[in-house]
């Protein structure tokens, strides 16, 4: 029998009276454990957080990492949670190196404010977050991509170096506070994208590159979206350079409005070029088309809007995650769009063509229908060798079609890291994919 007024004692004497209290409503609902005792803490220092997890791995009690709480819907519920340790107060600029285009922040460190001080120098990470309440820390161990992976990657490639806790409460640096750091192995990727089941993170290492000269967006509206997809593949077999290469598509009333954005981080004469390519391909594709350009601050302001704003949720809506070969695109997407109409399901989504993948946002009703529907979505990505991930969903979804789908390639050795790191499973258990 757990004794919460103890542990609330406890963790008291750790971060302070004022940083332990119980764990919001909105926290718990995120993480379907309604009826939970569950104490929300605020460590202030990297002591304090390997103090709480070492406290709470000697007292066997289950460890949720969160930032703001932005993303702890993503992810399956976990197994039991007795504690949610926020990295609220370790936020600021650790260090910055302007010349070698490294920053270094605390894990709490809001995703907007960063920005903001990269932009005052001249630079930026680009990577567009999906949440505006997102810190560095909780993109980071989720590793949500943004439209701009066509051009610079993904988490995994701009985050060299952490500073982690594990849940004996032992601090581990992994990577450098360099670009180029070949030595020993890789660590660092162990801890992006795995939604704090292994370590908390208290401290990132990111590349960041110069801000460019000139933005610019072109974006191509049609009703065909063939015709979009044609476009962008003579895009990508083309010389040009797309930042973006992001096409969205709505449903309502009974039409549907394809947008097509292409992106440019060139200078100016660069982005010229680049737009008067695209006029000549669509062109030769002919059709509907209808061209417009933004650029300096339109485009500034329009940037986060290629990706449909798919983190405003409700009961009646799910939002899935998915990807699969770029080959198969043109067909599934019209599978989806099919399968949306027949059961009179508003579809929303937004694809990276260039990647391969993909957010859709589904709204009905009829929640037999959403389940229906998630089967049946991802029973088909996977048999085009992809996956699809319910990425938000009430509760009984969640247990009903589960969140991560056939997670079987690669299990046994993350279940190996697992035990390696956490031989008590007491971070966020059973979270992520087979249950770990």
């Amino acid at each position: 029998m757990i004794d919460v007024v103890a542990i609330r004692t406890d963790l008291e004497r750790l971060v302070g009276a004022d940083y332990v209290k119980e764990c919001p409503e909105e926290l718990k609902r995120k993480l379907d454990l309604h009826e939970a005792d569950i104490w929300y803490v605020e460590p202030g220092s990297e002591a304090e957080v390997a103090a709480v997890l070492g406290y709470a791995e000697q007292h066997d009690l289950a460890v949720i990492p969160s930032g703001n709480g932005a993303s702890l819907h993503v992810g399956a519920a976990p197994r039991r949670a007795n504690i949610v340790v926020s990295s609220k107060r370790l936020s600021g600029i650790v260090e910055h190196s302007i010349g070698d285009l490294t920053i270094t922040v605390q894990a709490g460190t809001p995703y907007a404010e960063m920005q903001a001080y990269l932009r005052e120098h001249g630079q930026f990470v680009p990577l567009t977050a999906p949440s505006q309440d997102s810190t560095v820390g909780g993109l980071a161990v989720t590793a949500f991509g943004g439209p701009e992976r066509i051009l610079y990657g993904s988490w995994r490639d701009f985050v060299i170096g952490l500073r982690v806790v594990y849940p004996n409460g032992q601090v581990v640096r992994s990577g450098g506070k360099v670009v180029k750091n070949v030595a020993g192995y890789d660590m660092t990727k162990l801890f992006v994208g795995s939604y704090g089941t292994l370590a908390f993170v208290t401290e990132i290492t990111l590349k960041v590159r110069p801000y460019p000269k000139h933005r610019e967006l072109v974006a191509i509206e049609s009703r065909n979206r063939n015709s979009l997809i044609q476009l962008a593949e003579r895009v990508l077999a083309s010389e040009l350079v797309p930042s973006t290469l992001e096409l969205t598509y709505q449903a309502a009333g009974g039409s549907a409005s394809y947008q097509l954005w292409i992106g440019s981080d060139e200078v100016e004469a660069a982005a010229r070029y680049q737009e008067n390519r695209i006029r000549e391909f669509a062109t030769a594709i002919g059709g509907d088309m209808q061209i417009r350009v933004l650029a300096g601050e339109a485009a500034e302001k329009s940037w986060p809007g290629t990706m449909i704003n798919l983190d405003q949720t409700a009961s009646d809506s799910i939002v899935l995650r998915a990807g699969f070969p770029i080959s198969r695109m043109t067909d599934l997407l019209a599978a989806f769009e099919r399968m949306a109409a027949e059961r009179n399901i508003l579809l929303q989504y937004s694809v990276s063509l260039g990647v391969g993948t993909l957010r859709l946002l589904l709204q009905s009703d009829n929640s037999a229908i959403l389940s229906e529907t998630t089967v049946d979505m991802r029973r088909l990505a996977e048999e085009n060798d992809g996956y699809l991930v319910l990425e938000y969903g009430e509760s009984a979804l969640k247990q009903q079609v589960g969140v991560w789908g056939n997670a079987s390639g690669g299990l046994s050795l993350m279940k190996g890291i697992k035990q390696t790191v956490d031989p008590a499973g007491i971070m966020s258990p059973g979270r992520y994919a087979g249950g770990i």
